[in-house]
């Protein structure tokens, strides 16, 4: 098996209505969509992650287009179940699935920018023959592809989207090379963080990693 991990970005429209609007709200932060399941109407079932403000999150969501019901559950961080009319992007990735040609790997993460990066894992030769056009709307950015192994993509899910991105700036500036090419403030300067932030993170990642592995 292989995988391939992309961030598709809309362009023309945005994934939901909802979205432009969270994206403007600068106390509320969308984490990742960890389910989604289409329902015999064609309307969509989600459950997705939020921090932040949940209240003005609610406020959005129960005044937001295409909205059909939702709950939200936590007070500075937590899970929302929302009931929605899918925007061609979703459908894209629902249709994909239903072929059975590729599995999307959950959680998809939302990034910084609005993307959503997504992993589908599915057999070398059906990847060679998907079409490499995106759905309308959308630019799709390819970050990652290769050999599936689940044993590993277990162990990274459980990182935080900070710890993978301060773990993945120390790798490519060689904190982890013998001799260290790197610093904690080298890696600090590059993604924004004090350098006693970025030992917090790179020692949680330690930890999870060897707590896997090492009895």
């Amino acid at each position: 098996m292989r995988y391939v991990t992309v961030v598709m970005h809309p362009v023309d429209e945005v994934f939901h209505p909802v979205s432009k609007q969270l994206e403007k709200a600068t106390d509320i932060t969308r984490e990742a969509i960890h389910a989604v399941e289409q329902l015999e109407n064609g309307t969509v079932v989600m459950l997705t992650e939020v921090g932040g403000n949940l209240d003005h999150y609610r406020s959005i969501m129960a005044d937001a287009p295409g909205v059909y019901g939702f709950t939200v559950s936590g007070d500075e961080s937590g899970y929302c179940y929302v009931h929605i009319e899918p925007t061609p992007p979703i459908k894209h990735l629902i249709e994909r699935q239903q072929t059975g040609e590729f599995v999307v790997e959950f959680p998809v993460e939302i990034t910084e920018d609005g993307g959503h990066r997504v992993t589908m894992v599915g057999r070398e030769e059906d990847f060679a023959n998907a079409p490499s056009t995106p759905p309308a709307g959308v630019e799709m950015e390819l970050v990652a592809m290769g050999p599936y192994h689940p044993e590993v993509e277990r162990v990274f899910s459980g990182l935080t989207n900070r710890q993978q991105e301060v773990l993945e700036t120390a790798i490519r500036l060689g904190y982890y090379e013998t001799p260290r090419e790197a610093t904690h403030s080298d890696i600090a300067g590059q993604v924004g963080v004090e350098p006693s932030t970025v030992g917090k993170h790179l020692r949680n990642v330690e930890s999870c990693v060897f707590s896997e592995y090492v009895l």
